[in-house]
């Protein structure tokens, strides 16, 4: 187990996540309409671009500066880590990093943040399932182990062709079955994020840790797009 963080270096990592969660809002009211099966790839993409877009104008308005994120980097080594991990070989979507000075020693922080396609099943794949096994435990389990030696981080759901009920239910439903809590509603902001959150019990630190939950449907531009394949494994 990790050594207790000292209060001020718990108020440091409260700010990091609360800012990172900010742009991740002020992100995704920028997504632009895609394709109705546009793939996951593609929307983090232009996630990515959204996310820039928003840390500059938070940083014209004084709220800045902090890291850029990072898209697609490998986990970095975590200072409990004596030798290379597997998790090291895992390949988050997106996370930024913070130096936590005021721990001892000082060491660097990272909000995960991991992005999945909500939609209708196809003969072969269940994207609400995914969204768990393939998403959710990879928090959990340490051959991932997402946000390893922090205590939050997010995912986004990209709800498409499906309703919102059907997909919180069946999420749920695989949550359950993986011994994993049900996300529960938290918020509903006026951009149509929808806002859920669950806390996660974990076997590496930080645990217990705040998983948030950013759901977003954005219209389709038009009805002729990229086919639903499934995603690639990470």
């Amino acid at each position: 187990m990790s050594e207790p963080l000292q209060l001020a270096s718990i108020d440091l990592w409260q700010r990091h996540e609360a800012r990172c969660l900010a742009l991740l809002r002020q992100a995704l009211a920028l997504l632009a309409p895609g394709p109705p099966a546009e793939r996951e790839t593609a929307i983090n993409r232009r996630l990515y671009r959204a996310i820039v877009a928003a840390q500059v104008e938070a940083e014209r308005r004084g709220k800045g500066p902090m890291a850029p994120v990072v898209p697609e980097g490998m986990n970095p080594p975590d200072a409990s880590d004596e030798r290379r991990a597997a998790r090291e070989d895992k390949r988050p979507d997106f996370y930024w990093g913070v130096i936590d000075h005021l721990a001892e020693p000082g060491t660097a922080r990272h909000y995960v943040l991991e992005c999945k396609r909500l939609t209708r099943r196809s003969p072969s794949w269940s994207y609400t399932r995914e969204y768990v096994h393939s998403g959710i435990l990879r928090f959990i389990t340490e051959g991932h182990g997402y946000g390893k030696g922090a205590s939050g981080g997010a995912m986004v759901g990209y709800l498409q062709q499906i309703e919102i009920e059907r997909a919180l239910s069946e999420v749920n439903e695989s949550a359950a079955a993986a011994g994993i809590p049900r996300l529960a509603q938290r918020s509903n902001s006026e951009t149509g994020t929808l806002e859920l959150d669950h806390t996660l019990d974990r076997l590496f630190p930080d645990s217990p840790y705040l998983l948030s939950h950013l759901w977003v449907r954005r219209p389709s531009a038009s009805r002729h797009g990229a086919g639903a394949g499934c995603p690639t494994a990470r």
